[in-house]
């Protein structure tokens, strides 16, 4: 593969993610849940103690990160090509949708935290921010929907045996890493899972 070098870029630009997905859900008081959004006693004890430039450090190193992977996933598209044209557009296909929806997901999550921040921890505070997320939750189904297309577009010729690398490759796929981790409940596991794949790639192509 030429560029390698854009798979441990792209590789950089998940953990980068992942920090900002801590900045996101981790504080000194605790780590915030999705289901949180329900209760505001629970949602004030874990924001209280964050700060409030934590959603806008994680806004702006958020949209870097996903600039970064970005190439990754295109290389890995363009890379298919050889093998099998239909795949491979899949893959850069799912990598459109997962990047143009992908950008704005950080903004929704950074604004909706900083909006109940900016709010002092009150109730109406809370049901703003939890209006906010379920309005913009096309932003996060489509990142799902780009994440599928590329994963099962990836998986199946690895798995196949139709390119170079051999079939247990198919491990390093960002969709069967992320179930594995998933359950562990660890913040950013998707960009854990991502950070993993493209780590695995390097050094299968490398060697």
């Amino acid at each position: 593969m030429n560029h390698i070098w854009i798979l441990i870029l792209a590789m950089l630009g998940h953990i980068l993610n992942w920090y900002c997905d801590r900045l996101l859900f981790c504080t000194p008081s605790g780590k915030f849940k999705v289901f949180d959004l329900k209760d505001n006693e629970k949602m004030a004890a874990v924001f209280k103690t964050m700060n409030e430039k934590s959603p806008i450090r994680s806004l702006v190193f958020g949209t870097l990160s996903m600039c970064m992977q970005l190439f990754g996933y295109l290389l890995l598209g363009f890379w298919m090509k050889q093998y099998s044209s239909l795949l491979a557009n899949l893959m850069i296909t799912g990598t459109a949708i997962l990047y143009t929806f992908g950008i704005a997901y950080p903004v929704v999550g950074c604004a909706a935290e900083w909006i109940y921040i900016k709010s002092t921890y009150t109730e109406e505070g809370r049901k703003l921010t939890e209006e906010f997320f379920k309005k913009s939750s096309a932003t996060m189904i489509g990142c799902f929907v780009g994440i599928f297309m590329f994963s099962v577009a990836f998986f199946v010729p690895v798995v196949a045996g139709i390119t170079s690398l051999p079939r247990w490759a198919c491990v390093f796929n960002l969709l069967p890493l992320y179930l594995v981790l998933a359950p562990f409940n660890i913040p950013g596991a998707g960009n854990l899972a991502g950070a993993a794949m493209y780590l695995g790639l390097f050094i299968l192509f490398l060697i």
